[in-house]
């Protein structure tokens, strides 16, 4: 990590395995919605397996390059950013498992080598960021161990939404796309939007407007 000095780490424990804590972290495209009060969109240039790059926005509308890298054992990865192509911080995180749904994260937080960098700064900023998308990662994780225990009977299970006719739909519970819940509703047009990675589903018909998963057959009641 050539011009970057370590300013700060976060340990913390998390109530998710620690599998899913990288499944977590190889998921860009929840960022802008599970995240927006970090981020405001991303555009992908790249994902495998092994991690992701992509151009991001934050919420103050900020570009970044983010790139993140899954370590090779699969518990631990970095996350970097750069602006004007030079890297400007990184954080490094490896992974504990401390039971089958449970794991301890110790991140270490990297920022440029430079006479105007403040470490306790700039430690104290990394542990805010990376504390509060934790906070905010968390139930995310745990949702979706919940959907993996369920099986796909949890997409079959349904509930009522009614549209701005007055017409009342059957939709699922939980989002075709991972099995999480779909706490939304139809706006105006009859669209469900879903809060946990923004694909887009008519109510109506229950397919899916994004067109990166399957949606689901719906029946319309008057």
């Amino acid at each position: 990590m050539t011009g970057l000095i370590e300013v700060g780490e976060l340990v913390r424990e998390l109530g998710a395995s620690a599998a899913l804590a990288v499944e977590d972290e190889l998921d860009w495209e929840h960022l802008p919605h599970v995240h927006a009060s970090t981020f405001s969109a991303i555009s992908l240039v790249h994902a495998d397996n092994n991690g992701w790059e992509a151009d991001v926005v934050l919420a103050d509308g900020a570009p970044l390059r983010m790139r993140v890298t899954i370590d090779a054992d699969r518990l631990g990865y970095a996350n970097a950013t750069f602006s004007d192509g030079v890297e400007n911080g990184r954080a490094v995180a490896r992974i504990e498992a401390t039971g089958p749904n449970s794991c301890r994260m110790h991140m270490r937080f990297f920022a440029p080598d430079t006479p105007q960098t403040d470490r306790d700064a700039a430690g104290a900023f990394y542990r805010d960021v990376f504390g509060r998308i934790l906070d905010e990662d968390e139930p995310k994780m745990k949702f979706r161990a919940q959907a993996l225990r369920d099986g796909p009977s949890a997409r079959r299970r349904r509930r009522t939404v009614t549209l701005a006719d007055g017409a009342t739909c059957e939709v699922p519970v939980v989002c075709p796309h991972q099995g999480l819940p779909l706490d939304c509703e139809p706006d105006a047009t009859g669209v469900m939007t879903c809060p946990w990675h923004g694909y887009r589903f008519d109510a109506r018909t229950g397919a899916c407007l994004s067109g990166r998963t399957r949606g689901w057959t719906n029946n319309e009641k008057s």
